[in-house]
């Protein structure tokens, strides 16, 4: 997005922020501590996919197997963290600044899809795929609708009045790896403790990401009744 664009656009969320709505005195009140949980929560969520692989059996005895292992829950994190910043993007905005607020939303994106991306990579190399199930198909397709919504996004001024529908598909691409992983992922399927905690995270996960999104179209749905009482 260019300068003017960006500027434009977080001048419009910022007018946003200014608002006194009831749902958004409590961050404007605690945003300190709040903002501090945020952190926390975030450096835990980038710790845990490391600390599962090295704790499991077998750690990073596998270099090619522990760097798959790595990429796929990375991307999943990665990915995580953008939707909920893009999706909450007004409560994000009230806790951080803005502008590093929409490059960080930015940068998860790029290094989710160049690690997912990686993934895909080793396990075609390795032929990780070998016996799996046709669910592991999920994985190639879920990479090429994610190139598809980030080369819209990217060129949202010429497709402004598409982009938004189309990026709207991350939620499903999202929602389609998180099965995947659930039934073939190699962190998740296994039975010792790693897995029970990596797959406890990636539900907990999904669930912050739906409440995000039920808050995105509820207060879109909010903003049209209003431009509609107006008119």
């Amino acid at each position: 997005m260019a300068r003017g664009g960006l500027a434009a656009h977080l001048t419009v969320e910022e007018g946003k922020v200014d608002k006194t709505a009831p749902r958004r005195k409590f961050l404007l009140a605690h945003k300190r501590p709040v903002k501090t949980v945020v952190l926390l929560l975030a450096a835990g969520a980038l710790a845990a996919p490391l600390l599962v692989v090295g704790l499991s059996p077998g750690g990073f005895s596998n270099a090619s197997f522990s760097a798959l292992r790595l990429c796929a829950l990375y991307s999943f994190t990665l990915i995580f963290m953008n939707i909920v910043t893009g999706a909450a993007r007004l409560p994000v905005y009230m806790l951080f600044n803005p502008r590093r607020a929409y490059i960080f939303h930015l940068t998860t994106g790029a290094l989710g899809f160049s690690l997912a991306v990686a993934h895909g990579a080793i396990v075609v190399v390795t032929r990780h795929y070998a016996g799996r199930n046709a669910i592991w198909l999920i994985g190639p397709i879920a990479l090429g609708a994610l190139a598809v919504t980030i080369f819209v996004a990217l060129d949202k001024k010429r497709l402004r009045r598409v982009w938004r529908r189309i990026h709207q598909i991350n939620y499903l691409i999202f929602v389609a790896i998180f099965i995947k992983a659930m039934v073939i992922g190699s962190d998740i399927v296994t039975h010792d403790a790693t897995s029970y905690v990596m797959k406890t995270l990636m539900i907990i996960y999904v669930v912050i990401a739906a409440g995000a999104t039920a808050y995105r179209v509820w207060d879109y749905e909010r903003a049209a009744a209003r431009r509609r009482l107006r008119a």
